[in-house]
C-alpha cells in the first residue's frame, strides 16, 4: 500500500477503469484507491497494530536521523533534498527538523502531480519551518527532476519512503529506479523506503487485517466506481483476497467476483461481464531481502551505501549512491 495520495481526475479515472476492466485478466491501478474516503480508511490502516510498515519506518527516522543525516553528508555542501510523493510529511519532517537546527544547507523539494496537494503541503511546513527553504515541484518524478536541474548544478539526495517501491514488480521497479538515475548525477543520493521479508503471517495480516479494515479500503474502489463513474457495483457480491507468495516476496490483492453478474457504468455507456471466483487484481506490494534490494541497486545504476533497519529488521530506508555505470 502507499502512503502518499494524488489527485486524478474523472476522465483519466474512467480511461483506466475502461481499459483495466476490458482486459483479461482485470485490473486497477491502486493509485484509485486514494479518494477522500480511501484517505480516512487508510489513516485507519495505518494506526492498526498489524500494520507495522508505518511505525517501523518512523522508528528508524526518529532514533537514526543522525547517522542518515551523516551518511547524506548534510552538513559539507549545499544540496538539493528531493522528494517523490511526501503526503503528509509526518516521517519526512523527522529529517527536515535535524537538518535545520543543524544548520544545514539545503532547499526541499517536494515532487506531485496535483497542485492542492502541495498547496496544503507547502502552507503548513511554512508555519512548521518558517526558515525552511521550500520549492514545490507541480510534476511527474522525472519532469520534476529535469526542472531542478535547470535550477541549479547542487547534487541532489531523493527520498522516495514508505515502501513506495513495492508497488512495482521487480522489472518495473528496476526501470524506474534506472530513470531516477538518468536524471541525477553520479555521486547523487537516493533514500529509499524498503519493506523486507519476514514471516509471511505477519505480512499477511497487514493486508488481510482481521477487523475488516483493509477489506474495506480495496472495496471502496467499488464505491468509488459508483460514485464517479456510474457503476451498479453491489459491494455485497464482491470479495476481497490478498495472496503472499514469500519466495518472490509479492502481496497481490485482488477483488473477487462472488456470482456471474454484468455490471453497468451509466456514465460511460459499458457493461463489464464478471464471470464466478473471476478477479479483480487491484495492488501489488513487493518485499524484499537486503540481499536482493542490493542486487536491484547494482543493476540499475546505484551502490549500495548504509541500510537504517528498524529494531525489528522488518523494514529498511536504505541509501543509495548513484555510480555512473
Amino acid at each position: 500500500m502507499q502512503t502518499t495520495k494524488t489527485t486524478i481526475n474523472t476522465t483519466q479515472f474512467a480511461k483506466d477503469v475502461k481499459a483495466g476492466l476490458g482486459k483479461m485478466p482485470k485490473s486497477i491501478p491502486s493509485k484509485y484507491f486514494y479518494d477522500e474516503k480511501g484517505d480516512r480508511i487508510f489513516q485507519q490502516i495505518m494506526n492498526m497494530p498489524e500494520y507495522y510498515l508505518t511505525r517501523a519506518e518512523f522508528e528508524i527516522l526518529a532514533e537514526q536521523r543522525i547517522e542518515i543525516c551523516d551518511a547524506l553528508d548534510a552538513f559539507k555542501t549545499p544540496f538539493n533534498l528531493i522528494e517523490f510523493g511526501a503526503g503528509d510529511g509526518l516521517k519526512t519532517k523527522l529529517l527536515l527538523r535535524y537538518l535545520l537546527d543543524e544548520g544545514a544547507g539545503f532547499t526541499y523539494y517536494p515532487v506531485d502531480i496535483s497542485n492542492h496537494i502541495l498547496s496544503e503541503f507547502t502552507s503548513a511546513l511554512h508555519d512548521e519551518f518558517p526558515g525552511l527553504k521550500t520549492h514545490a515541484v507541480h510534476d511527474d518524478y522525472f519532469g520534476a527532476l529535469q526542472q531542478i536541474r535547470n535550477f541549479n548544478d547542487r547534487r541532489n539526495v531523493v527520498l522516495f519512503l514508505g515502501s513506495n517501491i513495492g508497488n512495482f514488480h521487480y522489472a518495473d521497479a528496476g526501470h524506474f529506479l534506472h530513470q531516477i538515475a538518468k536524471h541525477c548525477q553520479p555521486g547523487d543520493l537516493l533514500l529509499l523506503g524498503v519493506d523486507l521479508k519476514k514471516d509471511p503471517k505477519l505480512i499477511i495480516q497487514a493486508y488481510d487485517d482481521p477487523h475488516g479494515i483493509t477489506a474495506a479500503f480495496n472495496l471502496n474502489l467499488l464505491k468509488r466506481m459508483n460514485a464517479e463513474l456510474g457503476a451498479d457495483f453491489q459491494l455485497g457480491q464482491f470479495d476481497h483476497y490478498v495472496s503472499y507468495e514469500p519466495q518472490s516476496g509479492e502481496v497481490l490483492s485482488y477483488l473477487i467476483s462472488k456470482k456471474d453478474q454484468t455490471i453497468v457504468f451509466s456514465d460511460l455507456d459499458l457493461e463489464i461481464e464478471f464471470s464466478k471466483h473471476e478477479l479483480i487484481h487491484t495492488e501489488i506490494s513487493k518485499k524484499y531481502s537486503l540481499t536482493e534490494l542490493e542486487k536491484l541497486a547494482r543493476e540499475t545504476g546505484y551502490e549500495p551505501v548504509s541500510h537504517f533497519l528498524d529494531t525489528n529488521n522488518y523494514f529498511t530506508d536504505s541509501l543509495l549512491k548513484i555510480s555512473g555505470e
